[in-house]
């Protein structure tokens, strides 16, 4: 989630470390393919589809429903993009604006991207998860080819891309989880872990010389090595440091993408870097307490 902050904020940009903020769009396939990781761990334990949406939903919608309410109410006093009529109101809230009018700008048929898609994928998880293992690794690779041709072509453009594009993390997800749990043989996960792993790096590669889009996929195949380091060598403190940013990670999210909290800031602290550092804390503040209180909220509604 930093990442993706420091990306959309333009933090260091031209610092040495610029080449990976720039990069910064990763950090929502590192939360696609943990979130997948994890839907199939709730999966296991509770199996049955309905309740297993409804605690998605009751974790997401009223944050969201919340959160681009207030910002709504900030656009039209500002008089930036807002909906303005009953068709709009209904996909700016729904998230169905995003898949239909997503040419349209920002604010009236939608707020944003990432959520819609979050939710489209929530439905998807337990479908790839009830998948027996020769038809989930066949749609992975068939979803690779395709993201690969729609890129070549600058189709993907003219799409939901920033959608699409993620579909091959989501699946990865769910296979690395079934090879964790060992319901792949150990011959099956090795040939696979070090295939993807290979085709990983050629992405990478080719993302480096111009050839293809994105680096999306060469990052995707590092994840498992680099999940399994954090948890080795890291242990306590990182899984203390992820259980806390994952806890926040929608609000924070939903809260940094309006750009008007940096703007105030930066009208106090001229110089952007602190700026920047600044408006982040202050967020996570912000989301915590968020948090917290529709956490106590729920819980008495019993949702």
């Amino acid at each position: 989630m930093l990442w993706i902050i420091a990306f959309h904020y333009g933090f260091l940009v031209e610092s040495p470390v610029g080449f990976l903020i720039t990069r910064g769009y990763l950090g929502v396939d590192i939360f696609i393919f943990l979130s997948s990781f994890s839907l199939c761990s709730s999966l296991k334990r509770e199996p049955h589809y309905i309740p297993f949406i409804k605690r998605r939903l009751s974790r997401i919608i009223p944050v969201w429903w919340m959160l681009i309410t207030l910002l709504l109410v900030v656009n039209i006093l500002i008089g930036r993009n807002y909906p303005h009529n009953l068709v709009q109101l209904i996909c700016y809230y729904s998230g169905l604006g995003w898949w239909l009018f997503y040419n349209e700008p920002f604010g009236t048929y939608y707020y944003e991207w990432y959520i819609p898609t979050l939710l489209l994928f929530y439905f998807l998880v337990p479908l790839l998860y009830r998948m027996n293992k020769k038809n989930i690794i066949y749609l992975f690779v068939t979803s690779i080819v395709c993201i690969f041709i729609l890129q070549y072509f600058k189709i993907e453009e003219r799409m939901v891309g920033l959608s699409i594009v993620r579909i091959p993390v989501l699946i990865y997800g769910v296979i690395l989880y079934k090879i964790c749990n060992n319901e792949y043989d150990e011959q099956t996960s090795n040939r696979y872990i070090t295939i993807s792993s290979i085709l990983g790096l050629g992405a990478f590669l080719l993302s480096i010389g111009g050839i293809i889009k994105f680096t999306l996929l060469g990052f995707m195949f590092a994840l498992p090595l680099v999940f399994t380091i954090c948890i080795f060598v890291f242990r306590g403190l990182f899984n203390r440091i992820l259980s806390f940013i994952g806890a926040i990670t929608l609000e924070l999210y939903l809260l940094h993408i309006y750009d008007i909290p940096l703007i105030l800031v930066q009208k106090i602290i001229e110089n952007k870097t602190i700026a920047i550092i600044v408006t982040t804390i202050l967020l996570i503040g912000i989301a915590y307490l968020l948090q917290k209180t529709m956490r106590l909220v729920l819980n008495k509604a019993k949702l």
